[in-house]
């Protein structure tokens, strides 16, 4: 990690552990918005961290988008702050200036169907914020950026386990406000969308681990602190384990991203990718469980922090693809490949 990139960590951290506390989760669960939350957010840029300079963002890459969306798995942060930054970068990317105000990231690609001249209809589940966006970006079947109004829109209100709104997003011959072509493939949201995900992941398992030991070094049962007892130890150790994983793959499939891009032809980082959301999904099961198991019966009650990071957790899995999905694409590579030749495409 370079100066620059230690110092948008650090500037993240600090502004997330002071802004985002227990008070501020509950309230949030009931009215899923705070302005000055998300102001603060937008002051420091981080929607804007993968937009080029000339489009007033700070011009990173997806190690800076890492970075950013860790930190907002760690801390829980419970606004659109990830899908706004990747609803920029795309923009960025097909060379638009989209308006102001909150991007509704449309997940699933925009079929040919949906669109009639400048407008746009259809319906898309699972939205995420699409109640608080001001406009939608969405990926066509051909790779073509479409910022879509919110004019003729509706929303079934919607959430997932972690009361965070996923919403159905209804769109009635909606104006397209803008279009421009991508080199990136159709199914980009999925993929990119999967990655920032595991990124999350990898910062709650984190702050679970973080949790874990404080609190076992803090209880004590018979007289002895709980981590000398050698099956919380064990615990403890295959927690850090899980989320050094997810940390490691995620981190390095944003930089394979950086290098090889995610549409070029032959080697391109699709593979890290995969392997970066199957390893975080896969790993949330042991994860909540063995974070659960340390802590107890007050593990599971709504008035310790720990269940703000574990139902985000249990919902992150599945959302852009679960393992199951991703475990199915590497299963396929790998059979193309063949034994003799997975080992080098891995490690090319």
């Amino acid at each position: 990690m370079n100066e620059a990139q230690k110092i948008l960590e650090d500037s993240v951290s600090r502004l997330l552990a002071d802004s985002v506390d227990r008070d501020l989760l509950t309230r949030m669960e009931n009215d899923p918005w705070n302005v000055d939350l998300w102001q603060a957010c937008v002051e420091l840029g981080l929607p804007q961290v993968m937009v080029g300079e000339a489009r007033d963002g700070m011009g990173g890459g997806w190690v800076e988008g890492f970075i950013v969306a860790r930190a907002c798995g760690h801390h829980a942060v419970p606004l659109p702050v990830v899908e706004q930054m990747l609803a920029g970068h795309l923009a960025d990317r097909a060379g638009l200036a989209p308006p102001a105000g909150v991007a509704g990231l449309l997940p699933a690609v925009i079929p040919d169907a949906a669109i009639s001249g400048n407008t746009v209809s259809m319906t898309q589940r699972r939205v995420p914020w699409g109640r608080r966006a001001d406009y939608f970006v969405g990926l066509t079947a051909h790779a073509e950026l479409l910022l879509i109004s919110k004019d003729g829109s509706s929303c079934k209100a919607e959430t997932n386990l972690a009361r965070e709104p996923r919403d159905e997003m209804v769109l009635q011959a909606s104006p397209i406000l803008a279009r421009g072509t991508t080199d990136l493939p159709a199914e980009a949201v999925r993929w990119l969308g999967a990655l920032l995900r595991s990124a999350q992941i990898a910062g709650a398992a984190a702050a679970c681990l973080e949790m874990s030991v404080k609190y076992t070094s803090d209880r004590e049962q018979f007289g002895r602190k709980l981590s000398q007892f050698q099956a919380i130890q064990h615990h403890l150790a295959e927690i850090a384990g899980q989320m050094a994983s997810v940390d490691t793959m995620s981190l390095a499939a944003c930089v394979a991203l950086e290098q090889r891009g995610l549409s070029a032809a032959g080697r391109n980082a699709r593979f890290e990718l995969a392997a970066a959301k199957c390893r975080a999904s896969e790993a949330v099961e042991p994860l909540t469980r063995l974070s659960h198991q340390v802590h107890g019966a007050i593990g599971f009650t709504y008035e310790y922090d720990l269940q703000f990071l574990t139902r985000r957790l249990w919902s992150w899995r599945a959302e852009f693809g679960a393992h199951g999905e991703w475990g199915e694409y590497l299963g396929a590579v790998a059979q193309q490949e063949g034994g003799d030749g997975i080992w080098a495409y891995m490690t090319a």
